[in-house]
């Protein structure tokens, strides 16, 4: 059984519980925050290192001829 976020209260979540998360719900939580209102310079600085690791290992497949839209 998969445990559910509580995504209206990005402050509200436990540091650990936001790092476990794959990088699709990382932009959800991150977005939704930023969406509410809240500023990027709130962020922590882990929860962004980690999302910025997660990015990484996601476009590691792709070549350098590739163009992101």
């Amino acid at each position: 059984m998969s445990r559910q976020l509580n995504l209206t209260n990005y402050s509200a979540m436990e540091e650990d519980d936001i790092l476990e998360q794959d990088l699709s719900t990382m932009i959800i939580i991150i977005g939704s925050f930023l969406f509410a209102g809240g500023d990027i310079e709130e962020v922590d600085h882990l929860v962004l290192d980690r999302i910025s690791e997660l990015i990484d290992n996601h476009l590691d497949g792709i070549t350098q001829n590739t163009i992101i839209h």
